[in-house]
């Protein structure tokens, strides 16, 4: 499944991290270095496979605590219904 930021959040990077805006619910919302870079590759769309190499070669980590760190980011943005798909 293909996911992607929505596109009505308002974002600027700040010293390598993200902070946002979501404009529907006026809430901030902030990410580190890696989650500003995973957010990256979803700003057109991107299937967690994705993310996940894309973490295992950023940061040469394990796979599978790549994958735990990519599910964990995705659950938490789309408990604050910050993703599309």
């Amino acid at each position: 499944m293909e996911l992607s930021r929505r596109k009505d959040l308002v974002c600027r990077e700040v010293d390598g991290s993200l902070v946002g805006l979501d404009l529907r619910s006026s809430r901030y919302f902030s990410l580190n270095q890696t989650g500003t870079f995973l957010w990256g590759l979803l700003e057109g769309g991107s299937e967690r496979a994705v993310l996940v190499d894309a973490l295992v070669d950023q940061h040469h980590i394990d796979p599978a605590v790549a994958g735990q760190d990519v599910d964990a980011f995705i659950s938490s943005l789309q408990e604050q219904d910050l993703l599309e798909g």
